[in-house]
């Protein structure tokens, strides 16, 4: 049974459409009316004017709203803010849509990329075209962006954007900084990295810096070249000439590194990462309100105590070596070089023919961007001690004459009245001192170096081992070892590929 209607119900079905209407409705409804498939004249009558009476109803009613003007602008203005609270409620929509998008992509972004790394060095992260030619030519790996290179480093991307972060300020340093007194005087600052960076710089230096060839001119901090190698092309000469390079890390810029590392075939975006992990700006550290904050200073460079330093030294001298090493073969000398020491020697016959060496050096090593420490130009000829980094030369590589006797005379003594008071140079602890000048002459002259190990070993038996006194190393020194090659042996020099010379 359907639904009984009330009076106001069946009023406002009437005043919807109209009377003759309702009541059609209802008789077609109660089954009194049978309609048909095709609508019969009355049907059709009816809804007619059912509609032609809610038309003019709607009429009616939009007559009277618009001939009250209060009336009518207030519906307009009713209509405008639901209009523009719906439009503000879609706005929002859209806009916090767009918000969350946004930090998703962001996020996205910054597991896969590295955008920022400090001021003025940013800028070359959005190039990541690589010279792949460059690359599989001198059997680089390719790393194909920022994530690339952190996967084969074996730490994540945040990781490797704090390690090479350009900061201006900090409350962070990655260096540990001290200072070693030189055998010549003065001291040389050094800026040993802390364990992570260093673990870096040292995959750097295996997996990128040693797999490209060195002139065979450098000899130093290279694998199987010692002192001695440096030394043997001048043993036995007429005149011996020594140049030493002033400040030579520090010379060596971030952007020069980073120039390095492009060069070698790698995009810009790598070579910034690599340049900033291998360079270092010297620190200043200030106090404020009980926090200390280090302060940068100066551009950064090579910092002397990095494992990366030396290698990078040699690649970027590259062409300043076989530049020089042209000009001595043209003027009849033969040239070495260990890390900042150059060395030349040649016959009397040639001696005219100094000053032009020296002159011409000079412009060569300042057109590179180097320059020659001017108290440290020797010119040594025959009648006189000539020495090639420590090593004399005048016959046959041998050690120091004097320094042999105060050698003989300390162990002389040691073994006469044991190891108190006993010092040789500054080191700390006399015992690590003798050793390691033990090894230096065994590298040098090995029959000498095996009679000092043998003295050594018979002090020992006699006297024991030195009580060493344990002392608090601050936590800021990072100690650094030089390891020193046990035997000297001439060491044969691969020839090295002819077009090496034009990435630099």
């Amino acid at each position: 049974m359907s639904e009984q209607l009330s009076k106001q119900q069946i009023y406002d079905r009437i005043r919807a459409t109209s009377k003759d209407s309702y009541i059609l409705e209802e008789m077609q409804r109660l089954g009194f009316w049978q309609s048909g498939a095709e609508p019969t004249l009355s049907e059709i009558l009816i809804k007619q004017e059912a509609k032609i009476e809610k038309e003019l109803n709607d009429l009616l009613a939009q007559d009277r709203k618009y001939s009250n003007r209060e009336s009518m602008i207030l519906e307009m203005r009713k209509a405008r803010m639901k209009a523009a609270k719906e439009k503000r409620a879609e706005t929002k929509l859209n806009n916090e849509k767009k918000r969350r998008e946004k930090a998703e992509n962001w996020q996205l972004l910054q597991q896969q990329q590295i955008l920022y790394l400090g001021e003025e060095v940013s800028k070359g992260l959005y190039y990541k075209e690589s010279n792949l030619t460059l690359l599989e030519k001198y059997k680089l790996p390719f790393y194909k962006d920022a994530l690339a290179l952190a996967k084969s480093m074996q730490i994540d991307l945040k990781a490797l954007q704090y390690l090479a972060y350009n900061r201006k300020v900090s409350k962070i340093n990655h260096y540990h900084t001290f200072e070693l007194e030189k055998k010549s005087g003065g001291k040389r600052k050094i800026s040993a990295p802390k364990p992570k960076l260093k673990e870096i710089q040292n995959w750097i230096l295996e997996n990128i810096l040693q797999k490209i060839p060195y002139t065979t001119e450098a000899h130093g901090f290279i694998k199987e070249r010692s002192i001695v190698t440096n030394a043997q092309p001048h043993i036995n000469k007429d005149i011996v000439v020594n140049i030493d390079l002033k400040d030579f890390f520090p010379t060596v810029t971030y952007k020069r590194v980073k120039g390095l590392f492009h060069k070698m075939g790698y995009s810009e975006e790598v070579a910034v990462i690599l340049g900033l992990l291998c360079t270092h700006s010297e620190i200043n550290e200030t106090i404020l309100d009980g926090v200390t904050y280090y302060v940068q200073s100066g551009e950064r460079k090579l910092p002397q105590g990095s494992p990366a330093s030396p290698a990078i030294s040699n690649l970027i001298v590259y062409k300043m070596d076989k530049k020089i090493n042209g000009l001595a073969k043209k003027l009849n000398f033969n040239y070495t070089r260990y890390a900042d020491d150059m060395s030349f020697s040649t016959t009397q016959e040639n001696s005219k023919n100094v000053s032009r060496l020296l002159y011409f050096t000079k412009k060569i090593i300042e057109t590179e961007g180097f320059v020659i420490h001017p108290d440290k130009i020797h010119v040594m000829r025959k009648g006189i001690q000539q020495k090639v980094t420590g090593i004399v030369v005048n016959k046959k590589p041998n050690i120091d004459r004097n320094q042999l006797r105060k050698f003989r005379a300390l162990l002389h003594n040691i073994e006469k009245n044991g190891w108190k008071d006993q010092k040789w140079g500054k080191a700390i602890h006399v015992i690590n001192a003798i050793e390691g000048y033990i090894n230096y002459v065994r590298m040098v002259n090995p029959e000498k170096g095996i009679v000092f190990r043998q003295n050594l070993k018979d002090i020992i038996k006699q006297h024991g081992l030195p009580y060493v006194e344990k002392i608090s190393i601050p936590e800021k020194i990072t100690p650094i070892v030089i390891p020193v090659p046990d035997e000297t042996k001439e060491i044969p020099i691969e020839k090295k590929p002819e077009n090496w010379w034009d990435i630099f």
